[in-house]
């Protein structure tokens, strides 16, 4: 499972730790890092193979070890907090290349709301699929989606 949900990893990379909590020793995080998080998760909540292609094509159902494998890769990545939520000041810097911080925290606050107080792996993967359906998840499934096809072709030549 190479790429188990490297897309899912990115997207969620994007989301965690809480608003206003930039350490001075956080790392941002690279595609290696979400996809050695997302194998392990992969394989912890022992998913089956059918839940890989419909994460490498952003198809994440709503179902309880879906969101366990949510929660796990993103508190993997140090990107989620169980009682903030995402990092959002975290995941703006990821895409600070593509709009500026007052378009992406409004986009990312909101989706980090957890309004109707859903127990802690509902809200960390509701937060996901509301990034996941807003502008910056577009950005998401377009690099994703490129380092997938890179990591496909790559696989198939060596």
């Amino acid at each position: 499972m190479k790429r188990t949900t490297f897309a899912y990893i990115i997207f969620l990379f994007t989301f965690c730790m809480p608003y206003g909590q930039i350490s001075a020793d956080f790392e941002e995080k690279t595609e290696d890092d979400f996809l050695t998080a997302s194998e392990h998760c992969y394989e912890r909540e022992r998913l089956p193979a059918s839940y890989q292609r419909r994460f490498d094509n952003f198809d994440y159902p709503n179902e309880e070890p879906v969101h366990r494998y949510v929660h796990c890769i993103w508190t993997e990545l140090k990107l989620w907090n169980d009682r903030t939520g995402f990092n959002v000041e975290h995941i703006a810097a990821l895409y600070r290349d593509k709009a500026n911080t007052e378009v992406l925290v409004p986009i990312l606050s909101d989706c980090n709301r957890n309004a109707q107080n859903e127990p802690t792996l509902k809200w960390c993967f509701n937060a996901f699929k509301c990034v996941l359906n807003s502008r910056v998840g577009q950005w998401f499934k377009e690099d994703v989606g490129r380092k997938l096809q890179d990591t496909k072709t790559t696989n198939h030549l060596g």
